[in-house]
């Protein structure tokens, strides 16, 4: 297949798959005439749509700009087209496919640097979920063209919960009368440090599929039990395109995790994603892990790990993205007593203000179930919870490529287990590429 075709599929998929969509955009049936203008190679007919819906967004030339990116790729005119590609990205950073010319165009012109910045800032628009995952490993595949890519990351997260356990001192013994819930039972303010590493190099590529190896490594420290807990992961990604539109990753992993007295936790499994397009505003997301985990200190939480969930995305306006998710976890313990199945709902807004400040808010409601009874009790023990969370980022603030970015979560957590009612508050600082 010629670059040509694969460009323009690539940008096709990239809209529908790829999104979120600038939702001034979005809302108009247009968008698809313009994309099937460009797959059709009619500028005439793109440029007039173009034209069309930069008048009726008020935000100048952008589509006209992009339509004209497109183009000048498609003819080979790479210097060109990096330019313009560049000033939809400024003008509007939710609108994804300029992305993929970018970085389709600068790779082409042998700067891989700028074509592997495109992915990050791609990746940093992103929720969590598979698409991210999708466009992590192409941006490991942009960085290493087969010599190893090294990356870390630090958190720190002051809490009044750190180890999130119960906020009260006693607990309702029945028949017994009323007992003491010991301190180190109890919740304890503190501080939550998380830190670690990655090495990741491509081992194989052609135009459908790329594989890479990766080695991992995690570490967390919590002021309240004083435990480093490492932990070691190897995997091996596959990257690959169903059809012409939906992108997909599977990967294969085993993780060794270590606290103070030694090995702790064994897992090995294989993870996946999958992603949907919709339309061009909106896509379905899908990702699944399976795993056998092995708990040498404590066999009887050894078991089966089923992870699994669904997502939906849209454009709600010109700078604002809507994502939901719904998730279950299943924990198939060797130990009957000790299962449980999780289940959580989950909504957020991300939105880009004209002055720089990004924000966004996400809230989670959840229902977690045991197989068996709480404390004192005949009936097996449900616990709920929910936790809100806001973060805020501005995209002038930065650490060199990075952008910080703080947060608030409160988590409020209740059940007819005593030892599972607590609340906490959270701030935290993470950084992320910069878009």
């Amino acid at each position: 297949m010629s670059f040509s075709k694969i460009l323009a599929v690539g940008l096709l998929a990239g809209v529908a798959l790829f999104g979120p969509v600038t939702g001034a955009y979005a809302q108009t049936a247009s968008l698809a005439s313009l994309d099937e203008a460009i797959g059709a190679r009619d500028w005439a007919r793109a440029d007039a749509i173009a034209a069309q819906l930069d008048a009726g967004a008020g935000q100048g030339d952008v589509m006209a700009a992009y339509a004209a990116s497109v183009r000048h790729a498609l003819n080979g005119e790479c210097a060109e087209a990096v330019v313009l590609a560049d000033l939809v990205i400024g003008a509007v950073p939710f609108f994804v496919p300029p992305y993929l010319v970018a970085h389709r165009c600068y790779s082409d012109l042998g700067q891989r640097d700028m074509a592997a910045a495109r992915l990050g800032s791609l990746q940093a628009i992103l929720p969590e979920g598979p698409e991210r995952d999708v466009v992590s490993q192409m941006l490991q595949n942009a960085q290493s063209q087969g010599r190893p890519v090294f990356s870390g990351y630090f958190t720190m997260a002051p809490s009044t919960n750190v180890n999130r356990q119960t906020g009260e001192d006693t607990i309702d013994g029945g028949v017994w009368g009323p007992g003491q819930i010991p301190e180190d039972a109890r919740g304890q303010r503190g501080v939550l440090f998380s830190l670690g590493g990655s090495m990741a190099v491509e081992l194989a590529r052609n135009q459908a599929v790329s594989v890479s190896g990766v080695l991992r490594t995690d570490i967390r420290f919590s002021t309240a039990d004083e435990v480093f807990e490492p932990s070691f992961t190897a995997e091996l990604p596959v990257t690959f395109r169903i059809g012409e539109t939906a992108q997909a990753v599977v990967a294969p992993y085993a993780t060794l995790g270590f606290a103070d007295d030694g090995l702790e936790r064994t897992e090995a499994g294989v993870r996946s994603g999958l992603s949907l397009p919709l339309d061009a505003s909106q896509r379905l997301a899908f990702d699944l892990r399976l795993a056998a985990v092995d708990r040498p200190l404590d066999p009887g939480r050894s078991g089966l790990l089923a992870d699994g969930a669904v997502s939906y995305s849209t454009s709600l306006s010109s700078s604002t993205n809507v994502t939901t998710t719904a998730r279950a976890v299943y924990n198939h313990t060797d130990d009957d007593s000790l299962r449980t199945l999780v289940g959580t709902l989950r909504a957020r807004v991300d939105t880009l203000l004209d002055n720089g400040l990004a924000l966004g808010v996400e809230g989670t409601i959840g229902q977690r179930w045991h197989w068996r009874p709480a404390p004192f009790q005949l009936e097996d023990q449900v616990d709920r919870f929910a936790t809100g969370r806001i973060e805020a980022s501005h995209r002038d603030i930065t650490i060199g490529p990075l952008m910080p970015s703080i947060y608030y979560e409160y988590t409020n957590s209740w059940s007819d287990n005593v030892f599972y009612d607590y609340e906490s508050h959270d701030i935290g600082l993470t950084l992320r590429a910069r878009f």
